[in-house]
């Protein structure tokens, strides 16, 4: 299940961003055959694949490795949130932490939240088209439980050059 869409809404550029400004990516839920099928061939841990030793774990369910959770992640604001900007790159993940594990048959919700929005440098001169955005995105089961937390960096355009 995926409640997100490819948003229609207009370019967003560096001097459009707000800081603090959060948006709805949508929801999202695995089936726990989902789960073992992408861990099997990604991530093959018995917590992933095997329901007796998940069940004897510390979870006591199947539960989605890491890599699954941020894929499901990324599927949302891929459809809803990056479409919108105007990117240059995508640049890297300062921080990913997992808190909770993603679970099978639950719900999970994403955010992402502008923290920042940067002029990149080159040398020791700003850039005049670029800028680092910074954000956080959650991933937040039904319960109210984060199951994402992570702090993306993209590089974005400018619309306008910026005079420094």
């Amino acid at each position: 299940m995926n409640t997100s869409r490819v948003s229609a809404e207009p370019q967003l550029y560096a001097e459009d961003l707000t800081v603090g400004a959060t948006d709805e990516l949508g929801t999202t839920s695995v089936t726990e055959a989902e789960i073992v099928e992408f861990a099997q061939r990604f991530d093959p841990l018995p917590m992933h694949v095997d329901r007796a030793a998940a069940e004897a774990g510390p979870f006591g369910v199947i539960v989605g490795c890491a890599a699954h959770t941020l894929s499901l992640y990324s599927g949302l604001a891929s459809r809803v949130f990056v479409p919108r900007l105007a990117l240059v790159a995508g640049k890297g993940i300062e921080r990913l932490r997992l808190p909770n594990p993603l679970r099978p048959g639950v719900v999970h919700a994403a955010t992402i939240e502008i923290c920042d929005v940067v002029p990149r440098f080159r040398g020791d001169e700003p850039t005049t088209d670029r800028a680092d955005l910074h954000c956080v995105g959650r991933l937040i089961d039904d319960l109210g439980r984060v199951v994402l937390v992570m702090e993306p960096l993209q590089v974005i355009r400018y619309r306008t050059p910026q005079h420094r």
